[in-house]
């Protein structure tokens, strides 16, 4: 059974809820009226993370932010095994089923779109477009930890993120280390202010939250990666067939540029803008770009 609760209005006309899918209550952010369009945030952000996007859409689309699962306001289920990959897919089907659809508008980010690659690859017709930013391809990420010594050392903060006390260690000193690594650059660059840092240091000191949103990792074993590329890579498709758009900002320390090479090869309606000196977040740190973008692709795929 979907049971959804309506609590109130968060920020304008947006409105806030709770849907519960997959035997956990999520949080989410909605607006608008007309076909759906279904954001998933990455780590370690929250449905906030989407703000400008949402106001735009929410013109010509019902929007919807979410909380994953161990985020926030989000129930953090305490096993790490309530992280894999197959669960947390299955929110995201049962998300789009609770809103009375069979499909959507795919929008995701880092974790939310390795979530929607595999939804992409397991589940297709759920996914009428696909629109990612800074997520890699599942066959080429694959590719480049195995063979990209550069994309390895990007990727070793996993290990740490792995460790017991990892969660503990992030939150040291008012979450320090993350607000180095996530929110004093944007306000260096100028597109966070100090009230939006700490609407981010507030999701991140919710109970439990820290250590659940360290599960995705610790459910994945991404780490050590000589271990995880020895394992099948076990997707039903070899090719998805919807349109997709991928938003690449080029000096993501994360992931190596090399990752977009040779996603043409999986995904047969694709369109690549590549935002150079553009950072981990496209679409928070270039929304009117990002947005002009999206608005590009939607016109044409229609």
């Amino acid at each position: 059974m979907i049971l959804i609760v309506f609590i109130g209005k968060v920020e304008g006309s947006m409105q806030e809820s709770y849907v519960k899918v997959n035997d956990v209550n999520l949080h989410y952010v909605t607006e608008g009226e007309g076909e759906l369009m279904l954001f998933l945030h990455g780590f370690p952000y929250f449905w906030y993370n989407w703000h400008h996007q949402m106001e735009e859409f929410s013109k010509d689309y019902q929007v919807v932010a979410v909380d994953m699962r161990g985020y926030n306001l989000s129930d953090k289920p305490e096993e790490v095994s309530s992280y894999e990959m197959s669960i947390l897919v299955e929110d995201v089907k049962q998300l789009i089923e609770a809103f009375g659809e069979k499909n959507c508008i795919l929008v995701a980010h880092d974790w939310g779109g390795a979530i929607a690659w595999t939804l992409a690859y397991t589940e297709p017709d759920y996914v009428k477009q696909l629109i990612m930013f800074d997520a890699p391809h599942p066959y080429t990420f694959r590719r480049e930890l195995k063979e990209n010594p550069g994309q390895r050392e990007a990727s070793s903060y996993m290990g740490f993120f792995q460790r017991p006390d990892a969660h503990d260690k992030l939150l040291e000193n008012n979450a320090e280390r993350l607000r180095n690594m996530m929110t004093e650059p944007g306000k260096e660059k100028g597109y966070l202010t100090e009230a939006e840092e700490q609407k981010y240091v507030e999701a991140w000191m919710q109970p439990d939250a820290m250590k659940s949103m360290l599960h995705y990792y610790r459910a994945v074993s991404f780490y050590p990666f000589e271990e995880h590329i020895k394992k099948p890579l076990d997707l039903p498709y070899q090719m998805f067939d919807s349109p997709t758009l991928i938003i690449w900002g080029d000096a993501d320390p994360a992931f190596e540029n090399s990752n977009l090479d040779g996603v043409e090869d999986y995904v047969r309606d694709l369109t690549i803008h590549r935002m150079e000196g553009v950072s981990h977040a496209p679409h928070h740190e270039q929304p009117e770009t990002v947005n002009r973008y999206m608005r590009e692709f939607l016109g044409e795929k229609k």
